[in-house]
């Protein structure tokens, strides 16, 4: 069995805040926020503090990307909601609740390489079109996560948003490369 490094790249979080939000005054606010009424119905904000981007909407829901955990999301949209508050876009009485909608998570197999023609034989519902991309793309099998494979040993992998369930599932797909003999050692 091959050794493999999980690194959480990106965390999705969404959740709603317990008041709605005027967009048209927040924007007004919001040093550096964008909108484009006729493409998207939401605010974009990027917060300076903390590496964290939302997408507010009118009803008070929200998505927070760029974060690294769970842990980091939770303070910026704390931050995010202290914000708003003093800018006096909700009330001091307004609280939120969130969960993590997606892992994103590069992953490194120690000392190893993927012959990209040999996994799509192996794995075929993999999509590999070397002249548009130089991955593969691949759908698990009784699974939320979608892989892109690398011939360099490297993966990105997303649609799961546990991180127990993320590296259980490397797991099980490393072992899936083993068995399929799709994945040779460099070293």
């Amino acid at each position: 069995m091959f050794e493999f490094d999980i690194t959480i790249q990106n965390v999705v979080m969404t959740g709603s805040f317990s008041e709605g939000v005027d967009l048209e005054t927040a924007q007004s606010l919001l040093e550096g926020s964008k909108r484009n009424w006729r493409r998207f119905p939401g605010l974009v904000y990027k917060m300076k503090t903390a590496q964290a981007t939302f997408l507010l909407f009118r009803n008070g829901k929200f998505v927070c990307t760029g974060t690294k955990s769970e842990a980091k999301g939770k303070e910026a949209i704390a931050s995010f909601l202290c914000l708003l508050k003093a800018k006096c876009l909700i009330s001091t009485k307004c609280t939120f609740e969130c969960g993590v909608k997606n892992l994103v998570a590069s992953i490194t197999i120690k000392d190893a390489s993927i012959s990209l023609e040999q996994f799509t034989k192996q794995f075929q519902t993999a999509v590999y079109e070397p002249d548009k991309f130089p991955a593969a793309v691949y759908n698990l099998e009784g699974s939320k996560a979608t892989f892109l494979v690398f011939p360099t040993g490297k993966l990105i992998c997303s649609g799961l948003s546990q991180p127990e369930t993320l590296k259980a599932t490397v797991k099980k797909f490393c072992e899936q490369l083993s068995e399929k003999d799709a994945i040779e050692t460099t070293a």
